[in-house]
């Protein structure tokens, strides 16, 4: 049985970016199958697990692609869509936040990495608990990965961010406010943008 973490002036919102044209890997990432599933269904998968730490689930996603919209409107998520998604992931981000009052944290999921194992989830979303101002993200001890706690100063910053800089300006400018998880999951550093990188970890898996 999992435990209810949050109380009412702890929120945290799950944002998962979906409006990507996914020129290099030639069909939207989301739909892509890996070990029997979709990308999409992966994340989802993970984030059900997750469920008592999550107040609410947003998925931004292109107003077309209604595969990934009914399958967020069966499990009760949040349907945003990203007219303009040649602005980059900091416009579907700036969109989600949006949604939001300003109480909220987001744990923000690049579809490309969809198989981040559900502890470590857990992991980052107990830490980030601990340490609500902080941004929590995951790391090898080499290199950060996926996904990342931005608590709700760090989404105020992500609004005032030009979209030019991206998501990862604020924590550049903000080195002292993150906190490193280590993990060994493998996963947190794959990123699945091509069909040859797809290939490769289905013949290793």
């Amino acid at each position: 049985m999992q435990d209810n973490y949050f109380c009412d002036d702890l929120n945290l919102a799950s944002v998962v970016l979906l409006a990507g044209n996914s020129k290099r890997m030639g069909e939207p990432k989301q739909h892509v199958v890996f070990e029997g599933k979709t990308f999409l269904r992966h994340i989802i998968e993970k984030l059900a697990d997750n469920q008592n730490y999550i107040n609410k689930m947003i998925f931004v996603g292109q107003q077309f692609d209604f595969q990934s919209q009914n399958l967020v409107k069966e499990i009760g998520g949040i349907w945003v869509n990203n007219v303009n998604p040649e602005q980059g992931p900091l416009s579907s981000i700036k969109l989600a936040i949006n949604l939001l009052d300003d109480s909220y944290a987001i744990l923000l999921w690049p579809t490309d990495h969809p198989m981040i194992q559900s502890q470590t989830v857990r992991m980052i979303l107990k830490a980030w608990k601990a340490k609500q101002n902080f941004i929590t993200v995951p790391s090898d001890g080499q290199r950060r990965g996926h996904p990342t706690v931005f608590p709700n100063w760090a989404c105020s910053e992500l609004l005032k961010t030009p979209l030019s800089l991206g998501a990862k300006s604020v924590l550049a400018n903000n080195p002292d406010k993150i906190s490193h998880i280590m993990t060994e999951d493998p996963w947190i550093r794959v990123n699945f943008n091509t069909p040859e990188i797809l290939r490769t970890h289905s013949v290793c898996s």
